[in-house]
């Protein structure tokens, strides 16, 4: 089974489908000169990304993804450069063609926004949980020694225990 791969300018390769998503990206980037350091994904012709890029199972076969005789783009994922902080941020999908479609690249621009705001929001949320844990850990600390916040004696230091002594009496407690 095989797909066509458009790039440039209205050049076509056959890649075959039935191989590892990771293989395909790998023939696809070589196709087009592109390094082994640029992360790539293909689209079809309507501008959907299949996401291979953040696949967890990148040794999944190619075919379950793809339709057999369909056309699809290469695409350049760019992040925010490297050093800054921002080097997870998805910046843009970029169509590796000469004129693309302006449909397929609003469509691609869509995307790539829905993606970081996504990308964004686990940060957060990832944060919360963090203070949530480290709150929670102080709580336990102020138990632990016998004393509530309030009371806020300066005559003892709180007790200090590691992650796991904090793990293992919670899993008692509850």
């Amino acid at each position: 089974m095989f797909i066509f791969i458009k790039h440039g300018d209205n050049q076509l390769f056959l890649a075959n489908i039935n191989c590892s998503v990771l293989l395909l990206l790998h023939y696809a980037r070589h196709k087009v000169g592109l390094p082994k350091t640029d992360t790539i994904d293909l689209c079809d012709e309507t501008g959907t990304m299949k996401l291979f890029f953040l696949m967890k199972t990148p040794g999944d076969y190619a075919n379950k993804f793809l339709t057999a005789r369909n056309t699809y783009y290469v695409c350049k994922v760019e992040c925010g450069a490297p050093g800054t902080g921002f080097e997870n941020a998805y910046k843009a999908f970029v169509p590796l063609l000469k004129n693309p479609e302006p449909k397929l690249v609003d469509a691609l621009c869509t995307q790539c926004d829905l993606l970081e705001r996504s990308r964004v929001k686990m940060l957060r949320i990832q944060e919360s949980k963090k203070v949530i844990s480290t709150e929670s850990s102080m709580n336990l600390l102020s138990k632990s020694s016998g004393r509530s916040d309030e009371e806020g004696t300066t005559h003892r230091a709180p007790v200090l225990k590691t992650r796991g002594d904090f793990v293992s009496r919670r899993d008692k407690h509850h």
